[in-house]
């Protein structure tokens, strides 16, 4: 399906990405393949401020997030620029753009899509790499630095007055162990309903600090007058 000025506007709607059109989309019933492009008719060079002229375009290949059943392939025609300053360092480079970082395989969207339901559903890491069509190690690798991203907001436990403490042991080999021990926020809504969340691991077990931490927390009591 090709699409006119009119339908690219109302495909670029419904992609969702701002400043992208869609030229193409082809479904062949188990993966839907978009060809996409910015609409930016004007850029200056970065480095000497010089209006840059348009080089072509290359075509970076992506993963999104699923679409139903189907798997999702972004064919992205990048557009290269070129400054024709001839002091200028710059020489070409490739357009950037919210989408996806340089040279990632999947867009920032799918990576998003990936963390949420790693955080909220109950599933793994290799059901999500074969929904959206890569590797174990491709989806983990940049799920993982948004995960570190999303631990590291101090206001991710904000309203928790319930904590949840759960401790797991792995035996990756026969003889050697990993114990961890697993948070879970058990705040109540305000409907009353109890909607558990993840709120993140800690290496070790807490069993053998729980003692510690009763007798350290423990109210003083003054003693007779």
């Amino acid at each position: 399906m090709s699409c006119t000025d009119d339908g690219c506007l109302t495909a670029a709607v419904m992609f969702g990405v701002a400043g992208i059109w869609v030229l193409d989309a082809r479904d062949d019933g188990r993966v839907l393949t978009l060809t996409v492009q910015t609409h930016n008719p004007l850029t200056a060079c970065g480095s000497c401020g010089v209006v840059a002229r348009a080089h072509g375009r290359r075509v970076h290949r992506l993963r999104d997030a699923p679409f139903r059943h189907r798997q999702v392939l972004v064919r992205w025609r990048k557009r290269v620029w070129r400054c024709d300053e001839p002091a200028c360092p710059a020489g070409s480079w490739t357009e950037v753009h919210p989408l996806a970082g340089p040279r990632a395989m999947l867009t920032d969207r799918a990576i998003r899509w990936a963390a949420d339901a790693l955080a909220a559903d109950d599933t793994t890491v290799s059901a999500l790499s074969r929904r959206i069509g890569v590797s174990w190690h491709v989806l983990w690798r940049p799920v993982a630095r948004e995960a570190e991203r999303r631990a590291a907001d101090p206001g991710r436990l904000s309203g928790v007055t319930v904590l949840g403490v759960d401790e797991h042991v792995w035996r990756p080999g026969r003889w050697r162990g990993r114990d961890a021990t697993c948070m879970v926020d058990l705040t109540r809504a305000e409907d009353g309903l109890l909607r558990a969340r993840f709120a993140g691991p800690t290496p070790g077990p807490v069993r053998h600090r729980l003692p510690q931490l009763a007798t350290r927390n423990r109210p003083r009591t003054s003693g007779p007058a």
